[in-house]
């Protein structure tokens, strides 16, 4: 089986614990969009780390993804009392893409009726762009 079947197939089983070790077959660049479609979903309790993960590899089209991760609400993380926190590196992801893409988005949020996202939002546009300091992420 090729890694992007294998990757492939962990999503369709929905299996983040098959996912990493296949993504990890991959370079980084060609995991973000995997990375960005399983960002929205509500199967697994992964989602603080991958939008950490997505920020490190600073992949443009995954923008709309963490935009949209920013604002929703998964339960797990609401019970855990980490939903600030994780919209708070949805911020930090979009600082890193440092797109104009991710600019919008970020002012977006800094313009939101939630205070917290509004928050984070500002606090990522007084980030942006944020670099990578130790070198490339590919």
């Amino acid at each position: 089986m090729s890694d992007i079947n294998s990757i492939r197939a962990a999503i369709d089983s929905q299996d983040i614990d098959a996912l990493w070790p296949a993504l990890a077959k991959v370079s980084k660049r060609e995991s973000a969009p995997f990375l960005a479609e399983i960002l929205l979903a509500e199967w697994h309790e992964s989602h603080e780390d991958i939008v950490f993960e997505l920020g490190l590899i600073g992949e443009p089209s995954t923008t709309d993804a963490i935009a949209k991760a920013a604002e929703t609400t998964f339960g797990y993380l609401v019970e855990w009392d980490n939903l600030h926190a994780f919209q708070r590196k949805c911020a930090y992801a979009l600082a890193r893409i440092g797109s104009s893409e991710s600019r919008v988005a970020l002012e977006a949020l800094a313009k939101h009726a939630d205070p917290h996202l509004s928050k984070y939002g500002k606090e990522g546009l007084e980030h942006w762009p944020l670099p990578y300091r130790e070198g490339e992420y590919a």
